[in-house]
């Protein structure tokens, strides 16, 4: 067996890698096909609002523009609910309810749970896998690790559950070795998601590796439990960080050694998305962990890690391919 190029995992026994999902395993596809796609599941939820709220009650808007608002009202509750308890999922037919009541407008929780269900954007054609996922989670397997997940989310189910399927992915994970926020109701970072997906593979934390976008969620989280963190920082990311780097004549360095100085950079931007600003920057999403993440009000210097940049993942990786020259087979490294 090779030697281990990564001086941290020597004489370590790693025998499970789990894996985030959104800008870890996929992204979102361009922007026109994404409002496409989230165009429709909106004209979805409108069509439902229409048919038990009274005409009068609701505002004077074109359905598309009553769509995109509701969606926007409901990613705001979401995000406030997350920052004032950003260890267990919002319940987000609740979430409904509440956006509607800012608008004068009652509903049963019932039909904030179908509205909420009508905003969902399946996965199979607005998340496509990066090109290397899949022969990488084969090579992994073929090499004797075991695979899971361990992510964050609004919509979970049976219909994630067929996305799953239809992208592939199923092959490569049981559903069972997936934990998944909105089905168990609790967050990344909170160390009982990750145990959770621990458990169901019969590892431990210290026989495992997590694999995320997201400093605040992935890494800390997976390090509060002793789970090697590895940062696979997102490519829009990255690719700015770069280019700003090289117009300053910093070196990069090339392949898969991250320099020092974008690996800093790469951490400092993350730690800054989103701190004490409305809006998130480019390429980052209103519901990203590390956006919400950034504005949780520290208590009792519970969350103060969440605000200060002293998170230092234990890798850096470029892409997901990037792990099959790490990780050469299951057991001592």
């Amino acid at each position: 067996m090779p030697d281990n190029p990564v001086p941290a995992l020597h004489g370590r026994t790693i025998r499970c890698i789990l894996f985030d999902l959104g800008d870890t395993l996929w992204s979102r596809k361009d922007a026109s096909v994404w409002q496409r796609m989230e165009g429709a599941s909106n004209q979805r939820a409108v069509i439902l609002l229409r048919q038990h709220v009274a005409p009068a009650l609701l505002p004077a808007l074109d359905d598309e523009t009553l769509g995109q608002r509701l969606r926007d009202a409901l990613n705001e509750q979401v995000r406030a609910a997350i920052r004032l308890d950003p260890m267990h999922e919002p319940d987000c037919a609740l979430a409904i309810v509440q956006a509607l009541g800012g608008w004068g407008i009652e509903i049963s929780q019932s039909l904030g749970a179908a509205l909420f269900e009508a905003l969902r954007v399946r996965i199979p054609g607005s998340r496509p896998l990066f090109d290397d996922v899949l022969p990488t989670l084969a090579e992994l397997r073929r090499r004797g690790f075991q695979t899971g997940v361990v992510t964050n989310r609004l919509w979970g189910g049976k219909l994630f559950q067929e996305d799953l399927h239809a992208l592939g992915l199923l092959n490569h994970f049981e559903y069972r070795h997936m934990a998944i926020s909105a089905d168990l109701g609790i967050r990344k970072p909170h160390p009982a998601i990750f145990q959770h997906a621990l458990d169901a593979l019969c590892v431990t934390a210290d026989q495992a590796v997590m694999v995320g976008d997201s400093l605040r969620s992935d890494i800390v989280g997976a390090q509060r439990l002793g789970i090697f963190s590895i940062w696979k920082p997102k490519p829009d990311w990255r690719r700015r960080i770069e280019a700003q780097l090289v117009a300053s004549g910093a070196n990069t360095g090339v392949g898969t050694n991250v320099a020092a100085s974008l690996h800093q950079a790469l951490i400092q931007a993350e730690l800054a998305a989103g701190a004490e600003v409305a809006a998130p920057p480019p390429g980052v999403h209103i519901t990203d962990d590390d956006f919400v993440l950034a504005q949780v009000n520290s208590r009792d210097g519970q969350f103060d890690r969440y605000m200060r940049d002293t998170i230092t993942p234990d890798l850096v990786i470029e892409h997901i391919g990037d792990l099959l020259n790490i990780f050469f087979e299951a057991g001592k490294q």
